[in-house]
């Protein structure tokens, strides 16, 4: 089994201030569940950032300006979990923080995920995508994802139905086990609607096609290319 570096990033409670959102539960517990999980199959703990401590910042690509910062931070670790409230319009998806570090919302134009070390993301967030549509995905997907194998996150709004979701894909995914299966068997739950969605990225059809079948944590070493195509796979 080949080692992984892992990061996480949570927040669940905000201020009444500019960065103002809905409180959220469990967002700790499925962040840093996954990443109890993935160390107790021998895989290594980077960083863990909740509330205040968790940026924009960190996953703003140096290019995009504004004291971007992720590749020492989202991109220097081999898997990143991020849960937290989510926004998409204008085929950009927005991520929210507590604190202003340099923004309250993230914005995936500014990631290049995957420029460093980063092979797989976890977005336990609303509205990672709108619908499966190819627009709804490749217009927000394609221009991010820049040698990442593969996006992992939720199709509309989605809500946390238990607090072991984080721990027990973690076990999977850390174990071996074929990622975009085991987050889709994880996270799913039709009693409350929750659409969990798996993109994979290639530089040809079968490429991604591949990954998104096949693809487990041993395939750290087999880079994409380039972002030529996006296969991807959904449970309603």
């Amino acid at each position: 089994m080949i080692t992984i570096t892992v990061g996480v990033e949570w927040i669940n409670d905000f201020h009444s201030d500019a960065c103002s959102q809905n409180k959220l539960v469990y967002m700790n517990s499925h962040a840093e569940g996954f990443l109890n999980s993935m160390v107790a199959k021998g895989h290594v703990s980077v960083f863990d950032w909740g509330n205040d401590n968790a940026w924009e910042t960190d996953f703003r690509n140096p290019a995009s300006g504004g004291g971007g910062d992720a590749l020492n931070w989202s991109d220097e670790v081999n898997f990143c979990y991020f849960a937290d409230h989510g926004g998409n319009w204008s085929n950009v998806l927005h991520i929210a923080f507590s604190k202003s570090h340099n923004q309250c919302l993230g914005a995936s134009d500014t990631w290049k995920l995957g420029a460093k070390n980063l092979k797989w993301l976890v977005l336990d967030i609303c509205d990672g995508t709108l619908d499966t549509t190819a627009s709804a995905v490749v217009d927000v997907w394609g221009g991010p994802m820049q040698g990442i194998h593969l996006i992992f996150t939720f199709v509309g709004n989605t809500s946390p139905w238990s607090a072991s979701e984080g721990s027990d894909f973690g076990s999977d995914a850390g174990s071996g086990k074929v990622l975009s299966n085991a987050w889709l068997d994880r996270t799913f739950s039709s009693s409350i609607g929750n659409s969990p969605i798996a993109v994979a990225a290639g530089a040809t059809q079968d490429e991604a096609i591949n990954r998104r079948e096949n693809e487990t944590v041993n395939w750290r070493d087999y880079p994409v290319s380039s972002t030529n195509w996006l296969a991807w796979k959904w449970r309603y």
